[in-house]
């Protein structure tokens, strides 16, 4: 898990949100923090998100699972939802897959900054969703 220690601290995130089949397009402002779980065996995530003028709260924990030999995230929201996802980081290379979303993005060189895509699975396949930008606080 050490190598996960990238995203430990705060992030200032900012993105810019593509009309899609299920949502119109907006801007997303947001506060990421990264914290390790005592043991440093899992990381917990929290974000606390303005979709324009939508309040989007949510907590994800990651880490090793020895059964499936990968990395799982688990996030819930303060709607309800709940999704699990495998992530994979490798290099500067940040990936998380899930059934309906996706991300794709890379750390600069000295780690402060991530820029990356999401991406959502529609009614026409995979669209192009939230272009983002993280910056270390």
């Amino acid at each position: 898990m050490e190598r996960f220690a990238i995203f430990i601290g705060t992030w200032n995130t900012t993105g810019e949100v593509y009309a899609t089949d299920l949502s119109p397009a907006t801007t997303l402002s947001a506060t990421d923090t990264y914290r390790w779980l005592p043991g440093r065996h899992f990381i917990i995530h929290e974000v606390d998100a303005r979709f324009g003028d939508d309040i989007s709260r949510s907590v994800e924990v990651f880490g090793y699972d020895a059964k499936s030999e990968k990395y799982l995230s688990h996030s819930y929201d303060d709607r309800g939802a709940r999704e699990e996802f495998e992530v994979i980081l490798k290099a500067r290379r940040w990936k998380i897959l899930g059934t309906s979303v996706r991300f794709d993005g890379k750390f600069s060189p000295v780690g402060d900054q991530l820029v990356g895509l999401w991406e959502v699975k529609g009614k026409r396949g995979w669209q192009p969703w939230i272009k983002l930008s993280l910056s270390r606080a």
